[in-house]
């Protein structure tokens, strides 16, 4: 279930950064390890509403504390942590927010062939004035960006192993989302998704599976004025996944996924699938990653829902023991399906960073990004240039 806890794309965009703390954690007894970790980011962005003319700059501050706690009780293993982000605008404090982070999870082996995972998530997050994709800054002045709480629970069944010829991995996943200011703009986005995955994969080499993987989510809207997004997905891929001697790993899976609505008179939309990653390490300390996919997302305004794809490449290089650094380039189209104007947008983004690690609990770390938006729609383009600079320090 670990894919769970991080999504591919997840994954994939923390392979795009360097990380050199390697924290050893507080031995609490029993089993258990507790990790503290604190983040302090410096961003100066010269247009944080994302916006085609008229645009604000700001400096944001972040300071986040978090810990994790693991333990290890032989058949069992837990994993879990908490993160407190506070962000402070130098330009309007009415955009200042604080957002939360808790996660649990577990893994519990029955015997060889046999685990079982479970694992819960509360968010409390918010979206920055011009982020909601669909439903961008217009001018509006109001108190707070928009607040929101998310919920996600789910369990998974593996049987197999290693050795196996086939392995088969069984999850159900609920996930809930609600705001909790300026309904107005934000009662259309609050949703249930009720998720069921199977995936079967077998063995043809000693490098190389072949997996096949069938979901079905169902998606409900909380509010009247949503009720033609409501509906379900099926989606099936097939595909490989690869290990070449440790140095190239990865996994690609392509198929179909078809979304029908519950709201008579909105037809069922098919489309083409795809998710996948690769990691090439020819040296020890050098990383390409590779990340695609296309799938489906929850619009916050224009469409029936986003046909989104994203292709994002990253290379990851230390230099020394206290010196690393990184290049990363990506590039997602959106396609806003059923929207009244045939929304499509490009979006583009660049970035490098440099990591100066003096001790291991220690990360200073200098980045820029520039990121674009190039929409068919007139005044939804933009471009921002990010600078930044952060301090890591972990025990």
């Amino acid at each position: 279930m670990s894919a769970w806890k991080l999504s591919p794309l997840a994954i994939a965009l923390v392979s795009a950064q360097s990380f050199a703390v390697q924290p050893v954690g507080v031995a609490m007894g029993s089993g258990f390890t507790l990790l503290p970790n604190v983040e302090t980011t410096i961003e100066s962005n010269d247009n944080i509403y994302a916006q085609d003319s008229n645009v604000v700059s700001s400096t944001l501050t972040r300071v986040a504390p978090s810990f994790a706690l693991q333990g290890d009780m032989g058949q069992f293993k837990l994993d879990s942590s908490y993160t407190l982000e506070q962000g402070i605008y130098d330009k309007n404090s009415d955009d200042d927010y604080v957002d939360q982070n808790l996660s649990v999870g577990g893994d519990y082996e029955l015997n060889a062939r046999n685990q079982l995972t479970a694992d819960a998530i509360y968010n409390v997050g918010h979206d920055a004035r011009g982020s909601a994709k669909g439903f961008e800054f217009n001018g509006i002045s109001y108190a707070k960006p928009d607040e929101f709480n998310e919920i996600t629970a789910g369990v998974g069944y593996t049987f197999g192993s290693e050795s196996a010829p086939f392995n088969l991995d069984l999850s159900a996943q609920s996930y809930q989302k609600r705001y909790d200011n300026n309904e107005e703009n934000t009662k259309t986005r609050e949703h249930d998704k009720i998720n069921l995955a199977a995936q079967l994969s077998y063995i043809v080499s000693s490098a190389t599976d072949l997996l096949v993987k069938v979901t079905n989510t169902d998606i409900s809207y909380e509010h009247a004025d949503a009720a033609d997004r409501e509906g379900a997905e099926s989606t099936v891929l097939v595909g490989a996944s690869w290990d070449i001697s440790g140095a190239t790993t990865g996994e690609f899976k392509i198929g179909v996924s078809e979304r029908e609505f519950d709201q008579a008179g909105t037809d069922t939309e098919t489309n083409l699938n795809w998710e996948g990653n690769l990691t090439w390490q020819p040296l020890s300390y050098s990383t390409v990653t590779v990340f695609t996919s296309q799938a489906s997302a929850e619009t916050s305004g224009a469409g029936d829902f986003i046909n989104s794809s994203y292709s994002l490449v990253s290379w990851d290089h230390e230099y020394t023991n206290f010196v690393s650094a990184g290049i990363k380039a990506s590039y997602g189209e959106d396609e806003y399906e059923n929207s009244a104007n045939d929304r499509n947008d490009i979006n583009t983004a660049y970035g490098a960073q440099l990591t100066y690690s003096p001790k291991s609990f220690l990360d200073v770390t200098v980045a820029y990004d520039l990121e674009e938006r190039n929409s068919n729609v007139a005044n939804l383009d933009s471009e921002a240039n990010i600078f930044s600079l952060g301090l890591t320090l972990a025990l």
